[in-house]
């Protein structure tokens, strides 16, 4: 019988990169630093790269010219032994002198919400009863459309913008051709959040008052289905073949569009009113909480949750990172989906409410304001 041997590999610790994540520096220098056996290991190496997953060797303080532009760096490290970390990566914006401009819109109302459609920019008013299109080429609005009531959510889709009416209890369908109201929906108490669902030509609305989601035709304008879900609802999203509809009770509940079947109940974040899908994922804000909630709709479960600060509302995605309103603190913040780090934040008007990403900018509704921000070029 051979004796048994036990042995236990120490690896370093994964690297931290010290330096900064957004800068206008285009040689900005980063410090790594790495443990081991739970003491500062004096003889660890560094592997490192940015923008390619090869790894060359770097000293602990490491500098390298980058273009103006988003990279990668990645990092690990190496101990004596030749052992070695997970490898850290961090998210680099280099940004052109100046940053990117702030703009403020005068739209003549409280801009609550934003879609982009027919070569424009949306924006429903509350306040004033009208949804009004901006050339994002001249930021001007070339348009104006009166729908009446209190104007709340948006989408778009079959060549029309699509505003939920706080106030009417309907679902007004705006031609973006003519610029003119062509069908008035009636669905259920205070519809809020709208999708367009492209696979099956409808819009799906989620209602704030009466806990419902309402599916239009739209091709005849005519209420197909309609279903109790728990909650008050001020969003509603499709993807995984589901819709996913935040509750202010700090759920999101996953639906099946052709039963209207509730398939889960998620818990998330605090008073989660907005969700986005993206990058494999379902995320939502957390307006009285302090944190972006992942879901992996492939258990049904919060993945994870990023920091962030209390007053959260609307998310965007720009195919890399994330543009967060936050309606306390009157600002639009740059976030990396890895961890929730600001990479730059920015002051809006006041009452940040819906982000939207389009024609090379980040645009916010400021629902306390009669402005809408812009933020361009997108870093």
């Amino acid at each position: 019988m051979f004796p048994f041997v036990l042995l236990l590999v120490v690896v370093p610790s994964t690297p931290v990169v010290h330096g900064p994540r957004s800068t206008t520096d285009t040689t900005p220098t980063y410090r790594f630093s790495a443990r081991e056996n739970g003491a500062p290991a004096k003889r660890i190496q560094f592997l490192c790269a940015f923008d390619r997953p090869k790894l060359h060797a770097c000293r602990a303080r490491y500098s390298q010219r980058l273009s103006i532009g988003r990279h990668v760096l990645r990092v690990q490290a190496v101990d004596p032994a030749g052992f070695r970390s997970r490898i850290r990566k961090v998210r680099v914006a280099i940004l052109r002198a100046g940053g990117p401009r702030l703009r403020r819109i005068q739209v003549g109302g409280r801009a609550f919400s934003l879609v982009d459609a027919a070569g424009s920019i949306w924006v429903a008013n509350f306040s004033s009863g009208t949804v009004q299109r901006i050339d994002p080429r001249t930021n001007q609005v070339v348009a104006q459309v009166e729908v009446g009531g209190e104007p709340y959510g948006l989408t778009a889709g079959a060549g029309s913008v699509w505003v939920g009416n706080n106030a009417l209890d309907s679902v007004a369908r705006v031609d973006t051709a003519t610029n003119s109201v062509t069908a008035t929906i009636t669905v259920g108490d205070r519809p809020l959040g709208l999708a367009y669902d492209s696979a099956n030509a409808a819009v799906w609305v989620a209602d704030f008052g009466d806990s419902a989601v309402t599916r239009i035709d739209a091709t005849t304008n005519a209420v197909l289905a309609r279903a109790l879900i728990p909650g008050e609802h001020e969003d509603v999203e499709l993807g995984f073949g589901s819709l996913w509809i935040p509750s202010e009770e700090g759920t999101l509940t996953r639906v099946d569009p052709a039963t209207l079947g509730v398939l889960a109940t998620i818990p998330v974040g605090n008073d989660p009113d907005f969700a986005l899908v993206a990058a494999g994922s379902v995320w939502t804000t957390a307006y009285t909480g302090s944190g972006i909630s992942r879901v992996d709709p492939g258990t049904n479960a919060v993945a994870a949750t990023l920091p962030s600060a209390v007053g959260l509302q609307g998310i965007a995605f720009d195919g890399a990172d994330f543009w967060v309103a936050n309606y306390n603190a009157n600002t639009l913040s740059w976030l990396d989906p890895a961890n929730g780090h600001v990479l730059g934040h920015w002051t809006t008007g006041l009452g940040p409410r819906d982000v939207l990403v389009a024609a090379g900018s980040v645009w916010v509704a400021d629902s306390r304001a009669q402005t809408v921000t812009r933020l361009s070029p997108v870093p």
